[in-house]
């Protein structure tokens, strides 16, 4: 079959590039991400062109945003489209009613966008799912990222395969794929968000790239899709060590990442940009460059516990040996557990259970008589009932076992390395004002068993760990 010009070009473009980079392998099931534009309907019509010389089969998939009024008719109009190649079509529409505010809309369609996806590739078997990204969208991608800042890999732009997504057109820039487009059997449809100026990316493309190529360089574009390629082959390498750093320092924890700060501290510091920008990725969030060093150089090099806002909920804190990316965490309020003697007391919605048994001391190794960390043994003649558990208050002083006088709480919690984020969940036992007991860790020296003693109250708590466990270094 002879093609015109306008379609030879594109197409014969689309196969040496799917060659090239080994986009597909023959058997591969494609669905191919059509939003009614002419990049999308362009690729759908050059693929559909080569599917049996690459012995390849296609589907089409199309995510309808409901941001506008018209993206209804947008999804009626792929469907016709899928219909004309005699295509399955898959049509998936999102709510905006829990968009992400940490985001900004273009960033949560986005996300949307690629979580239907990665659910229509599970659900039809779909081996790759290709995108109609084109050469202007990797110049203009790279430059709003070297705008706003990004890391090595962000500047690599939009990748050509990245897991299951291709993008033949990336050797294509949109004055070819518009020529193509003209020849197609169905106009392409208008998004009108591509003309809204307030939008960024709009700008990029409508300004300021058509003011740098006046003013400073006629070929700018091309200039430019040459930096993206280099760009790429570094970032390529760049994650490759990266991901092996990441395999030895990096797991997961709490719903969230942890990073081992003395494995990253002996990395490279590109290696660990690149590691930090991964984590970010993981958790949904842009890795603008400043991001990265702000978490590099504020949370893995200085000093202290602190901790960095990611947006959206989300944190970055310093944990004494581990940096920690994830959800904020939630300071739950304490229990207020009055003890009126002997018995079993449930304290609170905390999963622990508190007994108490007063019985005569027979002058046993305290250590031993009774086992396990979450036990003490007190004098029970030393003790103003009722006591009291509660949860740790500022200004809480205590005199610790063996130590030689009394010291402040956050002073001893900082000591056993208790992060600062898990200190609420730390329970005291009070007697008369003053604290006997800090429940899973020590009693307080004023209130032991010794010679003197004839009756000892025996505590148990029973449950999850009392005392928050430190982290391991």
């Amino acid at each position: 079959m002879r093609l015109e010009k306008q379609r030879y070009v594109v197409v014969r473009m689309v196969e040496e590039t799917l060659r090239s980079r080994r986009m597909l392998e023959a058997g591969d099931l494609v669905l191919v991400a059509v939003s009614g534009g002419a990049d999308s309907l362009v690729l759908l019509d050059a693929l559909v062109f080569l599917a049996a010389k690459l012995g390849i089969s296609l589907g089409v998939a199309h995510v309808d945003h409901g941001v506008r009024p018209s993206s209804g008719e947008d999804a009626s109009f792929v469907r016709e489209v899928a219909a004309h190649y005699g295509l399955s079509c898959h049509v998936e529409r999102l709510e905006g009613t829990d968009r992400d505010k940490g985001k900004s809309p273009e960033e949560w369609l986005r996300d949307e966008r690629y979580r239907i996806f990665r659910s229509l590739l599970a659900q039809t078997g779909a081996d790759r799912i290709a995108t109609g990204h084109t050469a202007d969208d990797r110049v203009e991608t790279f430059l709003l990222r070297v705008i706003t800042g990004a890391s090595a890999g962000g500047l690599a732009s939009i990748p050509p395969v990245r897991g299951p997504y291709i993008r033949p057109l990336m050797g294509v820039w949109r004055h070819e794929v518009e020529a193509y487009a003209r020849l197609l059997p169905f106009a392409p449809r208008l998004d009108e968000s591509n003309l809204d100026l307030s939008i960024p990316r709009n700008r990029v493309r409508r300004e300021l790239l058509p003011l740098l190529e006046k003013h400073y360089n006629p070929s700018l574009r091309r200039t430019l899709l040459a930096e993206v390629e280099m760009f790429s082959e570094v970032a390529e390498m760049l994650r490759e060590r990266a991901a092996a750093a990441a395999a030895e320092t990096v797991s997961f924890d709490e719903g969230g990442l942890r990073l081992e700060v003395e494995g990253a501290r002996a990395l490279e510091v590109a290696t660990l940009r690149e590691v930090i920008a991964g984590m970010l990725r993981e958790l949904g969030r842009e890795p603008e460059f400043r991001l990265v060093e702000d978490i590099r150089l504020k949370l893995l090099e200085g000093e202290g516990n602190p901790s960095l806002d990611l947006g959206g909920g989300l944190q970055a804190r310093r944990i004494y040996g581990r940096l920690f990316m994830g959800p904020r965490g939630r300071e739950e309020a304490a229990p207020r557990v009055e003890i009126p003697g002997e018995g079993e007391y449930p304290l609170g919605q905390t999963g622990l259970t508190l007994r108490v048994k007063l019985q005569e001391w027979r002058g046993e190794d305290p250590r031993s008589a009774v086992a396990g960390g979450q036990a003490a043994v007190l004098d029970a003649e030393k003790l103003r009932f009722p006591l009291l558990v509660r949860g740790v208050r500022p200004g809480d002083r205590f005199h610790p076992l063996g130590s030689p006088g009394r010291r402040k709480l956050q002073d001893f919690l900082v000591d056993l390395k208790v992060p600062r984020e898990k200190r609420s969940r730390v329970l005291l036992l009070e007697s008369g004002g003053e604290v006997a007991w800090v429940i899973g860790a020590r009693i307080d020296d004023r209130f032991k068993v010794g010679g003197d003693t004839g009756k000892a109250a025996y505590l148990e708590v029973t449950g999850p760990d009392a005392f928050p466990q430190c982290p391991r270094r």
